[in-house]
C-alpha cells in the first residue's frame, strides 16, 4: 500500500482518479477499468482523500498524443485539479515523453500537480518519490517497447511460414490447427469473380453477382465490437481485393512479401496472368483521356515533363506544333499563365539529344559492376528513406487532389447539364480523377519497392544488360518505346529557359551516371 507524505493535508486536495486500459493489454495482465476504479475508490476512502472527477480512457499510452482525455486532464491541473490517483503508473504513461510532462508537473518549482497517489505502489511526493516513478515509468515504457518487439518478432516468424494475420480473404478462412488458408463456402463464387472482371464486368455488375449469392462476412467479437456484424463485399471491397497479389500466390503484409506458392501447399485462386488481366482492366476502365489529347495519337513522356523556369506542380502539355514549313513537331507547353517562359513550347529533340548523348556513355564491364555494387550498398538506406520521402510527398499530394476533386463534385451535382459550365466542370473532374490515377500507381510502385529494399539493386547481368542496351533501345525505338524505356529510367526531367533538360534519374541510373561522370572528369588513381 502506498503511504502519502505527511508534509501535505491530502484530504484538502481536490483529486481526479484516471482509469486507462488499451486492446494491447491482453487477458488478465491489467485490470478492467472498473476493477480499477473500484480499488482506487477503497484506496481513496481508507486515506481520506476527495476524488472530484473519474475519468475513463481505453487508448494505448504506448505513443504520446494518443488520449485526448489523458491530455485534456492535465491541462486543467491546477484549476480544477490539485491531485492524480491512479492504479499504477503504467496506466499514466507507456512512453518517456508523456513521462516527462508528468515529472515535470511534479516538480516543486511548479507543482501543477501537487500530490499522486497509487494502491498498488508507494509513493512519497518528495525527491525520492519523483525518482522512484521516473524508475516505474522507464519500466513500464521498457515494457511496451519489448512487448511490441515480441509481437513483431512473431508475425515475422509467422509470415516467414506463410502464416499471416488480420482479417482473412474473401473466399477464405485460416486453419484453427495449422494458421494456413483454406478454402471456404465462397471460394467459388470468388474466383468466378475474378473471371467475370477478366470478360470486363463492371465492379457493381461482380457486387450484385456476389449479393444475390448471399457472399459475405461476419466480423469477431472483440472488446470494442460487443456483437457479430455482416458485411457483404461491395465496389469499394472488391476494387481493394482485385489489386491484392494474394489471390495469385504472393502475399504482402506490412514490408514483407511471401511467395506461398514456395512455401506451403497452397493453390491459388487465379493464375498470374489473369491477375495481371484483372490489372489491366481496372486501369482502362479508370483511367480518363486527358483534355485536348487525340485518342489515335500517342505522346511519349506525358506527365514527365516540367517547367524549370516557373517550378509548377504541374506538368507540361504535351502535343503538336506546326513550324513555318508546314511540318508537324512534338513539343511540351508549359500553360502556367505566369510562367516568364519564352517560347512556351519547347520541342522534343531538346529532350531527346541531350538523352541519347548521356545514355551514350554507359558502356560498361565487369570492374564497374563492382564498383556499382559497392556505392549501392552504402546508399541503400539513404534510398529507402528517400523512398519514404517520395511517397509521403505523393500522398500529400493525392489527398489534395482528392479535397478538390470532391468539391467540384459538389458544385457539378447543382449545375443545369445543358450549360456550358458543366461540361467545363466535368472535364476539370474527369482530369483531377485521372492524375488522382496516376499518382495512385507512382505510389504503388514505391509501396512495391519498399517491401523489399533490395530490389534497388540490379544482379550483374542486369546490369550489363541494361547498362549497355539503353542508347540503342531509346535511339532506334519508336515513340511508344522511348516513353517506356525513360519511365524505367527517370522519374521526371525538368526544362530551363534555354531548352536544356535535368533529368532526375531512378536508380540505377542515378549512381550509374554519376559514375560515368566521375570516371570521365579525372583518371582513377592505380
Amino acid at each position: 500500500m502506498a503511504n502519502l507524505t505527511d508534509e501535505m493535508d491530502v484530504t484538502k486536495l481536490r483529486f481526479v482518479l484516471y482509469a486507462r486500459k488499451s486492446t494491447e493489454d491482453e487477458g488478465s495482465q491489467v485490470n478492467s477499468i472498473d476493477d480499477q476504479i473500484r480499488h482506487c475508490m477503497e484506496y481513496a476512502e481508507s486515506h481520506n482523500l476527495r476524488v472530484v472527477k473519474i475519468i475513463k480512457e481505453e487508448k494505448s499510452a504506448k505513443k504520446a498524443n494518443n488520449r485526448p482525455l489523458f491530455l485534456e486532464m492535465l491541462s486543467e491541473f491546477p484549476k480544477r485539479y490539485d491531485g492524480l490517483l491512479a492504479y499504477h503508473p503504467d496506466r499514466i504513461a507507456r512512453n518517456m515523453r508523456d513521462a516527462g510532462i508528468i515529472i515535470d508537473m511534479l516538480n516543486p518549482d511548479n507543482a501543477l500537480i501537487k500530490n499522486m497517489a497509487f494502491p498498488t505502489v508507494q509513493y512519497a511526493n518528495d525527491s525520492s518519490g519523483r525518482l522512484t516513478l521516473a524508475v516505474l515509468f522507464s519500466l513500464a515504457t521498457q515494457f511496451s517497447e519489448h512487448l511490441s518487439e515480441m509481437v513483431k518478432r512473431g508475425v515475422d516468424t509467422n509470415l516467414d511460414k506463410g502464416i499471416s494475420s488480420g482479417t482473412p480473404k474473401w473466399g477464405y478462412t485460416r486453419s484453427d490447427v495449422t494458421g494456413y488458408y483454406e478454402q471456404n463456402e465462397f471460394y467459388r463464387f470468388i474466383q468466378k469473380a475474378w473471371i467475370m472482371r477478366t470478360e470486363g464486368e463492371t465492379l457493381e455488375t461482380i457486387a450484385r453477382y456476389l449479393k444475390s449469392n448471399d457472399v459475405h462476412r461476419m466480423t469477431k467479437i472483440t472488446r470494442k465490437n460487443k456483437r457479430t456484424r455482416r458485411i457483404d463485399l461491395d465496389i469499394n471491397g472488391l476494387n481493394k481485393m482485385f489489386k491484392d497479389s494474394f489471390y495469385y500466390g504472393v502475399l504482402v503484409q506490412g514490408d514483407q512479401l511471401v511467395d506461398l506458392r514456395k512455401l506451403i501447399n497452397f493453390e491459388p485462386m487465379v493464375l498470374e496472368d489473369i491477375y495481371d488481366n484483372v490489372q489491366t482492366v481496372g486501369y482502362k476502365k479508370s483511367r480518363l483521356k486527358p483534355r485536348g489529347i487525340k485518342t489515335d495519337v500517342f505522346y511519349p513522356f506525358r506527365g514527365m515533363v516540367f517547367c524549370g523556369v516557373c517550378q509548377s506542380d504541374s506538368p507540361m502539355r504535351v502535343g503538336k506544333n506546326k513550324s513555318q514549313t508546314g511540318e508537324h513537331f512534338l513539343s511540351y507547353r508549359c500553360d502556367n499563365k505566369h510562367c516568364q517562359r519564352k517560347p512556351k513550347s519547347v520541342r522534343a529533340k531538346y529532350i531527346l539529344e541531350p538523352l541519347y548523348e548521356t545514355l551514350k556513355t554507359l558502356q560498361f564491364t565487369d570492374k564497374e559492376y563492382e564498383k556499382y555494387s559497392k556505392r549501392l550498398d552504402e546508399l541503400t538506406d539513404n534510398k529507402v528513406e528517400e523512398l519514404q520521402i517520395e511517397r509521403r510527398s505523393l500522398n500529400g499530394r493525392k489527398t489534395n487532389l482528392q479535397k478538390r476533386r470532391d468539391d467540384l463534385s459538389r458544385k457539378l451535382i447543382n449545375l443545369d447539364k445543358r450549360s456550358p459550365a458543366y461540361g467545363t466542370n466535368e472535364q476539370d473532374l474527369l482530369d483531377l480523377q485521372n492524375e488522382i490515377i496516376d499518382l495512385e500507381t507512382d505510389i504503388n510502385k514505391i509501396t512495391a519497392k519498399l517491401t523489399n529494399s533490395s530490389k534497388i539493386k540490379l544482379t550483374k547481368d542486369e546490369f550489363l544488360n541494361l547498362a549497355n542496351s539503353a542508347y540503342n533501345k531509346v535511339l532506334a525505338g519508336s515513340p511508344v518505346e522511348k516513353d517506356i524505356i525513360l519511365r524505367k529510367m527517370c522519374l521526371n526531367l525538368t526544362l530551363d529557359n534555354k531548352r536544356t533538360p535535368t533529368f532526375i534519374w531512378r536508380e540505377p541510373f542515378a549512381t550509374l551516371i554519376e559514375m560515368r561522370q566521375h570516371s570521365l572528369g579525372a583518371r582513377e588513381r592505380t
